[in-house]
């Protein structure tokens, strides 16, 4: 008997750091890490010692006697064409590297209470020990976990339960609802971890009257000060986008009273989607399936519970919206009451540091903000809107080990 990770797998790591036989993967490091694809453990070498299980963040680690057979068989399948790893071979393993912020504490505001925000927060204490100052404008900490989460994934939002315990450290003073723009003198260092979670746009005529997917998700999970900005609208919605958040918003459409019973949402979100008469949802997408950025997870949990009421349409490229539907480069209409868009995020430009807004990111050479020393960024901000939640423990990671590195020769680098 072996141990395997579910679907609901963050990829956050943690468990490939303890693995006495390093059989899971891919690492950090290897190719697929950080790409939206789950983490695997090789049924030939785990010892069921549950390490793995003990540390997962989201209770995806399991014992395979224990779990879905289709999980038991995408650990197996991942491994089939792969040689098994000695476990003894410690030249595959990376050495351990510390790289420690000494003389003392040192003060570091960090902006953010998202995944790269509480990462980073967690690796300067782990570090250093520097008095960690967190803020975020909201009132709880989370940011893309509590409010960009499926609400049918629950057990991916347990990882929140840590994040509680990191703000609760006696070295973090945590400051809710707070703006940090009148915060960011007077540190020795600030990592800006502050998201992107504007929805890019189509840029066809009518996508004004659309609902992009920054707006459902936000209305859905219950993001303070977040509406609905149109009428749903049945039988037929169009969804234009092939990542994961495009499978969840049409999840969340097709779900009907009984199944929306079981998730995490409010009585007033359940009552609008059951009430919407929406019982088909095209997925479009603007290029083939072999570009497609969705899951071979979250697809077959879409089709699972859609059935035949989803259908995939691949190379279509809109050109316009009206009430009529949404037509396309081809010529053809599809009728539909709503078109949501789901096509990526981007990140907003961050006052007092440089912004490439082809990229949506700020420049930075590992975390460390072009032209503004003491100044660092992580997450989305950093690195483009890509990754699921727990690779944001790997980029929070290099942007606190720069930060320590570069900042050991300097006195107060951020004032």
């Amino acid at each position: 008997m072996s141990y395997v990770i579910s679907g609901e797998c963050c990829s956050d790591a943690s468990c490939v750091a303890v693995c006495p036989m390093n059989s899971i993967h891919p690492s950090p490091g290897e190719p697929g890490f950080g790409a939206g694809v789950s983490l695997f453990i090789d049924p030939r070498t785990c010892i069921d010692c549950g390490a793995c299980a003990d540390i997962c963040p989201v209770d995806a680690a399991q014992p395979a006697d224990q779990a879905a057979p289709e999980d038991v068989e995408r650990n197996a399948a991942y491994f089939a064409e792969r040689e098994p790893l000695e476990a003894t071979d410690l030249d595959s393993w990376e050495p351990p590297a510390y790289q420690v912020w000494g003389d003392g504490p040192r003060r570091v505001l960090v902006v953010g209470a998202g995944p790269a925000g509480m990462y980073a927060t967690r690796e300067l204490l782990l570090r250093t020990t520097a008095e960690v100052t967190l803020v975020d404008r909201l009132d709880q900490v989370g940011g893309l976990v509590r409010f960009g989460v499926a609400p049918d994934h629950p057990r991916t939002k347990q990882i929140i339960d840590t994040f509680e315990r990191i703000v609760g450290h006696s070295r973090v003073r945590w400051l809710p609802g707070t703006d940090s723009t009148s915060l960011t003198t007077g540190y020795d260092a600030v990592v800006h971890a502050v998201g992107a979670r504007r929805s890019r746009r189509l840029g066809i005529s009518g996508e004004d009257s659309a609902c992009t997917a920054e707006d459902f998700v936000a209305w859905y999970n219950g993001r303070p000060g977040a509406t609905l900005p149109v009428q749903l609208t049945g039988p037929r919605a169009v969804v234009v986008g092939n990542g994961n958040v495009a499978l969840d918003v049409a999840r969340l459409l097709l779900s009907d009273e009984d199944q929306l019973r079981q998730m995490d949402v409010s009585p007033d979100v359940r009552r609008v989607l059951a009430a919407s008469g929406i019982k088909e949802v095209v997925l479009l997408g603007r290029r083939g399936p072999e570009t497609a950025a969705y899951t071979e997870t979250a697809l077959q949990e879409l089709l699972a519970a859609a059935g035949d009421r989803v259908e995939l349409r691949f190379h279509a490229r809109p050109t316009s919206w009206t009430s009529e539907g949404l037509t396309l480069e081809s010529g053809d209409t599809i009728a539909a009451g709503n078109l949501f868009t789901a096509i990526g995020f981007e990140g907003q430009a961050v006052d007092g540091l440089p912004f490439d807004a082809d990229r949506g990111i700020v420049p930075n050479v590992r975390g460390a903000v072009v032209g503004r020393p003491g100044h660092y960024v992580a997450g989305w901000i950093k690195r483009g809107a890509r990754g699921g939640i727990g690779v944001n423990k790997a980029c929070a990671q290099e942007t606190v080990t720069t930060l320590v590195s570069s900042s050991r020769a300097a006195a107060s680098p951020g004032s």
